[in-house]
């Protein structure tokens, strides 16, 4: 848990039993010393984003889909924890899943877990305008969980179907790579073939644009292991 996370947890914690979280709000003490926590975790959750997708993408280059399925998926995850961060909304367990606007100090609803968000409640905040929180993107989030709680938890799972450009003895995945990140129609993030890539590749490039914007870095010593890592000869996303 953040260390966000962690004090919104602690500052909701002192809600009184009985009082609705609509009518209860934490200090605003309380919201500054979370607030300053805030670029620490979004660096670590951005961090987390892109080791997941580079580590899909050695798996996919070496024919391990389901490997890779599994760090897509928590690529896309981390990347959206990532930009809720970046505009205020912290997830956070206080007994249940819940959101916290640091923002404003409004509290709503959380997912039924952590990695099942509560999009209305998300859609309730400024996030309603970014293309991540939209229904198309909840819909390829969806898809993709799926693909990943197969591999995770289901015994008789079969590697997804994608698309034969993206099977091992046929790939150019830096010709792939290229044609998802300019896709500025957001066309293979439909395709069910496409998307376990497309998708996530979509969100990373979201993060970098928004990293970039606030001027956040990673430490050297993070960049240069982000860099022994990525072998696509193009720019790596965020660093």
């Amino acid at each position: 848990m953040s260390d966000p996370a962690r004090l919104a947890k602690k500052g909701f914690s002192g809600k009184p039993k009985g009082t609705p979280y609509t009518k209860f709000s934490i200090s605003s003490l309380e919201l500054q010393s979370i607030v300053q926590q805030m670029p620490v975790a979004i660096i670590d959750t951005a961090y987390a984003a892109i080791i997941s997708y580079i580590e899909a993408i050695s798996g996919i280059q070496q024919g391990s889909s389901s490997w890779s399925i599994i760090r897509l998926y928590y690529s896309a995850f981390y990347s959206i924890k990532t930009m809720m961060l970046i505009r205020s909304i912290i997830p956070f367990n206080g007994g249940e899943e819940m959101l916290l606007d640091a923002s404003t100090g409004k509290f709503y609803k959380g997912g039924k877990s952590s990695h099942h968000w509560n999009w209305h409640s998300v859609r309730q905040t400024v996030l309603k305008y970014d293309w991540f929180t939209s229904q198309d993107s909840q819909d390829a989030y969806a898809f993709l969980r799926e693909y990943r709680e197969n591999v995770n938890y289901t015994h008789a799972f079969t590697d997804p179907t994608l698309h034969r450009c993206l099977v091992y003895d046929q790939l150019d995945l830096g010709r792939r790579f290229r044609i998802y990140r300019d896709d500025a129609t957001f066309l293979y993030t439909y395709l069910p073939d496409h998307l376990a890539i497309a998708y996530p590749t979509k969100l990373i490039f979201e993060v970098d644009s928004s990293i970039s914007g606030l001027g956040y870095q990673f430490d050297s010593e993070r960049i240069e292991h982000v860099r022994s890592l990525w072998k696509i000869r193009d720019r790596c996303p965020i660093i």
